[in-house]
């Protein structure tokens, strides 16, 4: 059993959060160890949450400008290839660092970076979970990490060529291949109810972020889209075409669910259909 791992994926609304925990339940109802990690998880093992990245230089300006001991800094980095990686969200609610100092490392977060510093630092980051996997024993379920996350950022952000995104993912695929990842692909029959749903259960703020974010940057620049549900529709419904296209390219096993609101039952036998042959029966 050591080092397998699935990711869950789709567009917002999928039902990627529920899937991950109907999963690990399943698992673990057959006696199989599974770690559990959903998206905002400070230990998502395959991607950052609240980490950004700096030069030695520049982080060494702001301790000073911020009167802060370099040794207290030190054990939230990572020492990269090209810079420091500072985890700032593990730093919020110690005494040792104030809210503004914090608030300013958060505007080099990995996500508002240049792609090819953003890049770099997820493949050492999946460098790092192939080793963990080399020496787990559970099986890992993760959401977001494979293409959500990559996609919205290269796709949405910097509208980089489909070709160069596909590749990348790729070559994520590429570093635990050993491991026979299997991805969980979730894909809404109808998109905008699928927006609607998760829209009614989240704050007005959080679709207002997602509706600029893929809206008003490169992407939505560059094709036109409006600023509106029907935008937001737009660019979703290329992603899962990019998404699609990446999984059935990579050569890594995955298992697509088409699905509505009112499907739960028949999605998760099929889940737990396949898990059986891959996890119980093998």
């Amino acid at each position: 059993m050591s080092g397998r791992v699935i990711f869950v994926e789709g567009i917002p609304g999928a039902g990627k959060t529920s899937t991950v925990q109907k999963i690990s339940h399943f698992l673990k109802g057959k006696d199989i160890p599974v770690k559990e990690v959903v998206e905002g998880n400070l230990e998502q093992p395959a991607d950052y949450e609240g980490a950004a990245f700096l030069t030695e230089d520049q982080l060494k300006t702001m301790e000073v400008e911020y009167g802060i001991d370099a040794g207290s800094v030190r054990p939230y980095c990572e020492i990269l290839e090209r810079g420091m990686l500072v985890h700032y969200a593990r730093m919020d609610g110690s005494e040792a660092f104030s809210k503004s100092f914090i608030k300013e490392l958060e505007q080099f977060d990995i996500y508002n970076t240049d792609p090819d510093i953003y890049m770099m630092v997820i493949k050492h980051k999946w460098g790092v979970f192939k080793k963990l996997l080399a020496g787990a024993d559970e099986v890992y379920v993760l959401d977001c990490s494979l293409l959500q996350n990559p996609l919205t950022f290269l796709s949405a952000r910097n509208d980089l060529p489909a070709e160069l995104i596909k590749t990348f993912v790729k070559d994520l695929l590429m570093l635990v291949k050993e491991f026979r990842p299997l991805v969980v692909y979730l894909e809404p029959k109808e998109i905008k109810k699928a927006l609607e749903h998760v829209m009614a259960e989240r704050s007005e703020h959080w679709f207002a972020f997602v509706k600029d974010y893929y809206t008003k940057q490169k992407y939505g620049i560059n094709h036109n889209l409006t600023n509106d549900l029907d935008g937001v529709v737009k660019f979703l419904e290329d992603r899962i075409e990019l998404e699609k296209s990446i999984l059935k390219d990579a050569g890594v096993d995955w298992l697509h669910i088409e699905r509505d609101q009112a499907s739960w039952r028949d999605i998760l036998t099929k889940i737990e259909d396949e898990l059986t042959l891959r996890f119980v029966k093998g």
